[in-house]
């Protein structure tokens, strides 16, 4: 055989072709099915861990739950500059994926994983966290402390959920004529 061996040749082209299709979606911006966050632990600005940045990813992939679904970009920043995951300092990037894991099942449930894929993705160099959310048969809570928040999409952002509009979302989202599945 020649001296190029196809399986090798074969995962490249994949994470090239995975590659291609993130600056696509870079390119295209935020919108109601795209979201991009610098981080997923760490406030650039106090450099430092945050919970608050934590919150933040998870609000956005409960709302792509509740929603028609999206992807979130992690390693991007608002204005689309790929800047990587790396920020976050985590000892690998195998601990980065099972800490978001640890963090969807901690705060929204272990049972909406199979809706959820993750993956991280090297474009030039930069490691950037892909989040692939498909719509939730049921309705997704975020719990925050003591307390359950419901976000959806809203355009470009997440917006919470309270009251009469709740109630109503779920009714003509989650349940059929009124009543539980």
């Amino acid at each position: 055989m020649g001296g190029k061996n196809p399986r090798l040749f074969g995962i490249k082209g994949k994470t090239e072709e995975r590659s291609k299709k993130i600056i696509s979606l870079i390119e295209e911006g935020e919108g109601h099915k795209v979201e991009f966050k610098s981080t997923l632990r760490t406030n650039l600005h106090a450099n430092q861990i945050d919970k608050k940045m934590e919150h933040s990813v998870l609000k956005t992939v409960s709302a792509y739950l509740n929603s028609g679904g999206g992807t979130l970009l992690i390693g991007v920043s608002d204005k689309g500059e790929i800047i990587g995951i790396e920020n976050d300092n985590f000892p690998s990037i195998d601990k980065a994926s099972l800490h978001i894991n640890s963090l969807i099942k901690d705060h929204i449930g272990g049972e909406f994983l199979p809706f959820i894929k993750s993956e991280v993705v090297n474009i030039n160099g930069k490691s950037v966290l892909k989040i692939e959310c498909e719509k939730s048969h049921k309705e997704v809570f975020l719990k925050n402390g003591g307390e359950e928040e419901f976000y959806v999409r809203n355009g470009a952002s997440s917006v919470e959920l309270f009251g009469r509009s709740l109630v109503d979302y779920i009714q003509y989202n989650f349940r059929k004529n009124g009543v539980g599945d």
